[in-house]
Formats: structure tokens, sequence, C-alpha cells
């Protein structure tokens, strides 16, 4: 491990002398960040409340699967909103070393209990004979409350466990400049990160697919009644996660690499680390869109919005030629 003193760390694009390379690079992480602000942002928000709202509003009717599909719509809300703390680049947001340990915070326990919730999915509704840890997770409203607490409390206490890597704790009120991975962290952070958000929950997933295919070998009857409707949605979430995380976490591992090494990296580092962040965010506006599209509850609510506006339109209409009636006569 290289020495936990990170002050000769500094971002490329604000030391570098290529002053063409720099150009480069910030003009297209600007170009991104645009394309992110005006595409992915609205699209993830207006998802997202979509299917918030269409839980909530059957919410007596809420089975396993839509639990746990109301706990990944919320963590994706919220994970969306920190993100636009990145709209500004390649300007990166001026704050207390405080201020950006809340936001790292934040944004760890979403990216953390995200994974770790379609982790329950998997397990849970995929197989045909779930762990008795989570057998209970497909049974009801109230199932998955004991396994969603688990995966959001190892959520928190991964999050807290990064956070103390960051390595800013005696200098708390100082400026710097921040983002959901400070680059001023201890290199321990990035190792931390990529190993319990994304390398645990490799080994799991391949685990399940061991349990796949020996449990589709021995023809086993499904366990549970959501089975059916958590294929589509399941893998198509669990799918893009992986694709989007995978490159995400390539360049968090080159980064830690470069401090071990002691080298601030070129511009085309940073602009590694930016996309890859970008990637990440767009993950919640992707989750949205296959819950939206591929859950049944969600998706009929959504064809039903015509029909309801022209409903809607009708009435206005008839009070409209009531009021208009009641004038002539």
């Amino acid at each position: 491990m290289c020495a936990h003193n990170m002050s000769w760390i500094r971002y490329p694009s604000r030391v570098s002398t290529d002053v063409e390379a720099v150009i480069a690079a910030q003009s297209a992480v600007s170009r991104c960040t645009l394309v992110y602000a005006v595409l992915f942002v609205p699209v993830s928000l207006a998802a997202g409340l979509f299917n918030l709202a269409t839980f909530l509003r059957g919410r007596a009717r809420l089975g396993g699967l839509d639990v746990c599909l109301l706990d990944l719509t919320a963590t994706g809300l919220l994970a969306t909103l920190l993100s636009l703390a990145a709209i500004g680049r390649p300007d990166y947001l001026a704050t207390t070393n405080l201020g950006c340990a809340v936001l790292s915070l934040l944004s760890n326990a979403c990216y953390f209990n995200a994974q770790y919730v379609q982790l329950v999915l998997l397990f849970a509704f995929l197989l045909r004979r779930p762990p008795p840890c989570l057998r209970a997770a497909a049974q009801g409203p109230r199932g998955p409350a004991a396994s969603l607490a688990a995966a959001g409390g190892c959520a928190v206490c991964s999050s807290l466990g990064a956070v103390a890597l960051l390595g800013t704790s005696g200098e708390l009120d100082h400026t710097t400049l921040c983002q959901a991975d400070p680059l001023t962290a201890w290199p321990e952070y990035e190792m931390v990160k990529v190993s319990l958000g994304f390398g645990l929950a490799l080994v799991l997933q391949l685990a399940f697919l061991v349990l796949l295919g020996v449990q589709r070998a021995r023809r086993a009857a499904p366990a549970q009644r959501d089975a059916a409707s958590a294929c589509p949605v399941v893998p198509a979430i669990v799918l893009t996660t992986f694709a989007c995380r995978l490159f995400y976490n390539v360049a968090l591992v080159r980064r830690a690499r470069l401090k071990l090494q002691r080298d601030i990296g070129s511009p085309g580092d940073e602009l590694l680390m930016n996309l890859a962040e970008l990637a990440l965010f767009g993950e919640s506006c992707v989750g949205s869109l296959a819950t939206l599209f591929l859950h049944k509850p969600c998706r009929l609510a959504l064809r039903s919005v015509p029909a309801r506006l022209c409903q809607s339109c009708r009435r206005g209409a008839a009070g409209t030629s009531f009021a208009l009636n009641g004038v002539g006569g």
C-alpha cells in the first residue's frame, strides 16, 4: 500500500501541460454530461416517479416482487437526484470535505443497496427453490421486509466502510473538488468498493447460475407465484446493471493502480473516470425503464394513461357544455 498522504494528487486537467489533450477531454465530458442531463435525467425521474406512484397506488395488492422493485425504484430516484452534482462537468463540485463525504456516503448507499437488492431478486424469485433465508421474500408484501432490511443494513455498513477510507476525517472544513468517488480518497477506497459492490456480487451471481443449472437439471417445480412475472424484468435489470458497473469498476481499478504508482494519470484517464461515472448514473434510468415496460402492473398502468386522459377530456368537455347550456337557457 502507498502512504496515506494523498496531498500530492491532482486532477490531470488542472495541472497537465498538454493543452490539446485537456481541451479534447473536457469537450467530450461536457457533451456527454449535456446528453445525460437533457435525456437521461428527465426520463429517469419521469419513469421512476410513475413506477413509484403505481406501486403506492396498488399497495394493498403488492407482492414480494413488487416490494423489491419498489425498493429499487426509490433507490434509483435518489441516485438520479444525487447525480445532479455532476451536471456541471468538466467543472467539479466545490464543497467542504464534510459535504463531499456526505455525497459519497449517500451515493455509495444507493450503489450497494441496488446491488444487494438485485441479489435478493435473483435468489428469491428466479430460483425454483430459494434458499431458506430468502424463501419468505416471495410471500406477500411483508415477506421481503427482512431480506430488504438485511440488504439495506449491509449497504449502509458497506457505505460507511468506504467513506471511512476517504482520509479526510481531520480536515472536514477544508474546501475540495468533489465527486461521488473523491479523487483524494485512499486507494483502499476503490479496492473496497470494487470488492463489495462488484466482486462479491459477481461471485454470488455465478453461484446463482450454478444453482439454477442444477435445479433445471433436476426439473424442480416452481416454488413461488411471482417467478413467471420476475422472468422478464429481473434479468433485464441485472444484465444492464452488470454492463454499466463493469465499465465503472474497470475505471475504479485503473484509478487505484495509478494511485499506488503515485501517478496522477493523463487527461484521458480523467475522461475515462468521468464517462464511467455517467454510465453508472445512467443505470438508474435503464432500470426504471425496464421496470416500466417489463413489469406487468407498471406496464398496464402505462397503457391505461391514454384512456384516463380521454376520460378527463370528456368530463371537461361535458362540464363546459353544461355550463354553456345553463348560460344560454
